[in-house]
């Protein structure tokens, strides 16, 4: 089995493969709620009093995914500040930035940041206009996440965080219908266990993630609109069964980090809704919350 990560930004000294960045895109793309995407470019077109771009900031922007989806979507012109830990990474961005073109059709313009979140600098946020991150915020810790928070209330910015994992998933049937037995309920289990693995932040959030980011801005008096943006890997998809697989594999290998006694269980539970996958039987849905944020009085 080869892990497949759950989210973008890896462990201090790890990388994700541009493969499974490149199998996820398409899901995300899809998932995101648009309606989100719509308020956030409302509050940017209330930011516009002059001429001056934007100044948009991307959080783990891993293969700028986000951007890709947004740039058309928003108003321009737009300068963007990429921050991720791999440099390597950041320096394959460039070709598809160059590329990008806002709602307008001008260019973008950019700068890429290879350098690590943590601990969080709160002046990587001076001059923004609004924060990006997608998912990412079910690997940070509580802490960590305060931090970023506390920044953006000092400096009164909005944000759009999307695609953080809630823990749900399940497979699913021909006809949509949920395919669930009790060793999949305590594979669940399992993962939500090692989903609060240190990942590099302290203790991670995970699924609980989009419920404390809303917690925290919402006692700082910013509004907040939310709404799921689930991943949906139908069996009638053949594109989409490679990223289900690869989902799997790594729910598999994770259960197994987290129960190593349970070798046996683990591996007829994986070999089974494998097979189930490639004969094109059973797809799969991954629960995923996005979450705008914004001070209670427009710009």
């Amino acid at each position: 089995m080869t892990l497949a990560p759950a989210s973008r930004t890896p462990p201090p000294g790890g990388r994700f493969e541009g493969r499974w960045l490149a199998l996820r895109e398409p899901a995300d793309h899809r998932a995101r709620d648009g309606s989100l995407t719509a308020a956030a470019r409302r509050w940017l077109q209330g930011c516009r009093h002059d001429d001056r771009p934007l100044q948009l900031i991307d959080l783990a922007c891993g293969s700028a995914s986000n951007v890709a989806h947004l740039a058309t979507r928003l108003p321009g012109p737009q300068h963007w500040r990429l921050i991720d830990q791999d440099a390597e990474l950041l320096g394959r961005t460039e070709a598809r930035l160059r590329a990008l073109r806002d709602d307008a059709g001008r260019p973008l313009t950019w700068r890429t940041e290879a350098r690590s979140l943590t601990p969080f600098d709160p002046t990587l946020l001076d001059g923004a206009d609004l924060v990006f991150a997608s998912a990412l915020f079910d690997l940070v810790s509580r802490d960590w996440l305060a931090g970023v928070v506390q920044a953006m209330v000092e400096r009164r910015l909005p944000g759009l965080f999307t695609l953080s994992i809630t823990g749900g998933w399940c497979f699913i049937d021909a006809d949509g219908h949920d395919r669930e037995d009790a060793d999949d309920r305590w594979v669940r289990r399992t993962l939500d266990e090692h989903q609060h693995r240190d990942k590099g932040f302290g203790t991670a959030l995970g699924g609980a993630a989009t419920d404390t980011l809303a917690e925290r801005f919402a006692a700082h008096g910013y509004d907040l609109r939310r709404a799921a943006s689930p991943w949906r890997l139908p069996p009638s998809d053949a594109d989409a069964r490679p990223l289900a697989l690869a989902l799997l594999d790594g729910w598999a290998e994770a259960a197994l980090e987290q129960r190593p006694d349970s070798a046996a269980r683990l591996h007829a539970w994986h070999a089974h809704r494998r097979a189930r996958l490639e004969a094109g039987d059973w797809g799969v849905r991954v629960e995923h919350d996005d979450l705008f944020v914004h001070p209670r009085h427009a710009p």
